[in-house]
């Protein structure tokens, strides 16, 4: 912007100049400032609302299991990923979220004392208390959580295993927020664990497994269409931790 004003105006002069003001790259830099700012001042629950967009609710999750990776060996401790699926045709408001199909919620977390956390053979040896939030509350909208996609075992080895359904999820309940798990939701849908050394498997299983595989399925509303070619699978290394995701 630059602005015309006679030069030594008042003073007899009549000499004209060019006082500068703001140029499009100040313009330009206080705006991405001001997006910064915005980002970290978001509510703790981020949602993908209507996305009706596999590809960027699939990348989101992967994104998040990688995170949580990095995390559990940054720390040096472990860190969880729930899984939960609601009735994406209810308020997404309602505490706590009910039972249904078409919105998944993601949440992480992490240990505070670096240990496992849990004990397979005693329960009560779990404590909420011991956790710490590994960032925010995430939920996709018209997504189903799945293992019976028809892409499904197109990456599968015999020794892949999905956490949805898993009974080893009883070992590490836990809700949001922490201290309430009737707030939100319990993550009841399935639960990965990272552990300090950035391997992942599914809370107390006896036996590592060579995969960890979810698929994603996208609804019609509450409705799953059976037989769909549209899915995608996002894929753990269990060794490495490794995320991938295919498409078919």
């Amino acid at each position: 912007m630059k602005e015309f004003l006679p030069r030594n105006a008042g003073h007899g002069g009549a000499t004209p100049f060019f006082k500068a003001g703001f140029t499009l790259l100040e313009l330009l830099s206080v705006m991405g400032i001001m997006s910064v700012v915005m980002c970290l001042t978001v509510p703790s629950i981020h949602g993908i609302k209507g996305a009706g967009n596999l590809t960027t609710s699939a990348g989101s999750i992967s994104a998040i299991l990688t995170h949580a990776r990095n995390e559990a060996m940054l720390r040096n401790t472990y860190v969880y990923v729930g899984f939960y699926e609601s009735d994406v045709a209810r308020s997404d408001t309602l505490r706590p979220a009910p039972a249904g199909q078409g919105r998944l919620w993601v949440a992480t977390a992490a240990t505070k004392d670096g240990m496992q956390g849990y004990s397979t053979t005693d329960s009560t040896y779990w404590s909420t208390a011991n956790l710490t939030p590994g960032g925010k509350l995430q939920y996709f909208e018209d997504i189903h959580l799945a293992t019976n996609a028809p892409f499904y075992s197109f990456k599968a080895t015999a020794n892949t295993v999905s956490p949805v359904g898993d009974s080893s999820v009883t070992n590490t309940p836990f809700g949001w927020p922490l201290e309430n798990s009737n707030s939100v939701t319990q993550f009841t849908r399935g639960v990965i664990q990272f552990t300090p050394q950035g391997t992942a498997m599914l809370p107390g299983s006896p036996t590592p497994p060579e995969y960890l595989q979810i698929a994603l399925i996208p609804t019609h509303g509450n409705s799953v269409p059976t037989n769909s070619p549209n899915a995608a699978v996002i894929q753990i290394d269990a060794v490495t931790g490794t995320v991938r995701t295919f498409r078919p």
